[in-house]
Formats: structure tokens, C-alpha cells, sequence
């Protein structure tokens, strides 16, 4: 035998003993993301305290491998009954733009026990992705009053709210701010609406668009499914073609039951 035989013959050997311990890896790196994603941002149809509102939430990486990326929600009562409802986009793919996420979510959530204000909470939220350097992204943060139906919302560079009533779906406008990260007092500002009871709410990012069309465009779109989901806020999100943009994606319902 050759020295290239042996030599092809000992690869072979090599790649036949290895493969299964590399597929167990694999799948074991696999698992992990996975229960990291349910751990950092559980999906499903909950309510939320006692605020009468009801949540459901979904998640899209745009890597397969890891399946958990840089967008990222959060849905949280606040000790003075409110309720705080949050999307955000970090820019990037992967394990940085992951590990960003999860600074940033636990970030606002600790703010937001002190300061139920969605334009300092984003405010807050920005000092810590300048301080970071190099972390930008978009985000909304929404408060609800369950007490007055009060909703005050904040954002900063993120896609419009939409709200679906019985006059149908609809932009809520979007007050000042720029995106995360970028200048270190960009002053935020706040809008106010009421949420009535059967009203409900859509936050996400921009990787349910197409690439194909403009933003605008999309979110006429992911409007007009709203529109449709009317009866059953959560079937909006069978709707949504998560991969279309080649992108994270992120899509919250929240509806005011009572």
C-alpha cells in the first residue's frame, strides 16, 4: 500500500469514527440555543398580571444553527399595575448580535421597575448600547394603564404600532427618536391613545417584510393581515412569512380582553 493510500484510508477511517460525535455536538449546540431562546424569550398566548391583557409572541432567527438572533420582546407588569409591552431589533446576525439582545432586554426590564416611562425607559436603553459601542438597533416600548386604558408609547427608529379596533387596522403615529446606539442624547418623546377593550396590538420588526417591497409597503401589509385576524388576534401570527426578508424577525399581539 502507498503512502497515499494509507493516507486516504486513514481519512476515511478518521471521518467515519468523528462524523457522529460531530452530529452530537451539533445537536447538542443545537438544543442549547433552543432552550436559550425559550428561556430569554418564551413564545406562546398568556396574560400578563392582572392587566387584562393577553400576549402571544413570535420569534424567527435568521440563522437555523442557533436558532435565536438579535430581536428580541418583552411583556412585563410594573409595580404600579401598568403593564410594559417592548420589541426590539439589534443590528447584526448571530452570536453578537444575540448576545446584544440579551443585554439590552434585560436592561430595560430592570429600568422599567423604576420608571414606567416609555421615552425615558428608551432613553435609559440607549445609554447603555452607546456605552457598549458598536451595538445599534431599534426598539418600542408601550405602556398600558389598565386602570384608564391609557396607552403611552415611545420609539426609537422602529417600524410604526398598529392598532386593530373596530374601525379596523390602523398606524399609530410615531413620535420622535432616533435608533439606539447612535447619538448619546437623542431625546425621546411620547404619544398617547386609548386601548378599548377587544382592541389589540401589533409590535415587530422589519424582517417580516419582503425584500422585495418598500417598508411602507410591508407594513400595509402585516396591516391588512391584522385587519383579517380580527375575530382571533393570535392567528395573525400563522400569517406571517417570518423568512421573507432573510432577516430576525419578531411579531407581538397584545389584546385588551377586558
Amino acid at each position: 500500500m502507498t503512502s497515499s493510500t494509507m493516507h486516504q484510508a486513514r481519512t476515511r477511517h478518521v471521518t467515519r469514527t468523528s462524523a457522529p460525535g460531530c452530529a452530537s455536538v451539533a445537536a447538542m449546540q443545537r438544543q442549547f440555543f433552543i432552550d436559550l431562546q425559550w428561556l430569554v424569550q418564551p413564545a406562546g398566548w398568556t396574560s400578563v398580571g392582572d392587566c387584562g391583557v393577553q400576549v402571544t409572541v413570535r420569534s424567527h432567527s435568521a440563522d437555523p444553527r442557533l436558532c435565536i438572533g438579535g430581536d428580541w420582546h418583552l411583556s412585563m407588569p410594573l409595580p404600579n399595575g401598568d403593564l410594559l409591552l417592548a420589541v426590539g431589533d439589534v443590528a447584526g446576525h448571530g452570536l453578537p448580535a444575540s448576545a446584544a439582545m440579551v443585554r439590552l432586554r434585560y436592561a430595560m426590564a430592570s429600568f422599567a421597575t423604576t420608571c414606567a416611562d416609555p421615552a425615558a425607559i428608551l432613553g435609559f436603553l440607549n445609554t447603555v448600547a452607546c456605552r457598549r459601542g458598536g451595538v445599534t438597533g431599534t426598539a418600542v416600548a408601550v405602556r398600558f394603564s389598565p386602570r384608564t386604558g391609557e396607552l403611552t408609547w415611545a420609539q426609537a427608529g422602529h417600524p410604526p404600532v398598529i392598532l386593530v379596533g373596530r374601525e379596523g387596522a390602523r398606524r399609530l403615529p410615531s413620535p420622535e427618536g432616533t435608533m439606539l446606539g447612535v447619538i448619546p442624547d437623542p431625546g425621546y418623546a411620547n404619544a398617547m391613545t386609548r386601548l378599548r377593550p377587544g382592541d389589540f396590538l401589533v409590535l415587530y420588526t422589519d424582517g417580516v417584510f419582503s425584500r422585495s417591497g418598500s417598508i411602507d409597503q410591508g407594513i400595509d401589509e402585516l396591516a391588512g393581515l391584522a385587519a383579517t385576524a380580527r375575530c382571533c388576534p393570535p392567528a395573525l401570527l400563522d400569517f406571517v412569512d417570518y423568512g421573507a426578508a432573510g432577516d430576525d424577525a419578531c411579531v407581538l399581539v397584545a389584546e385588551r380582553v377586558r
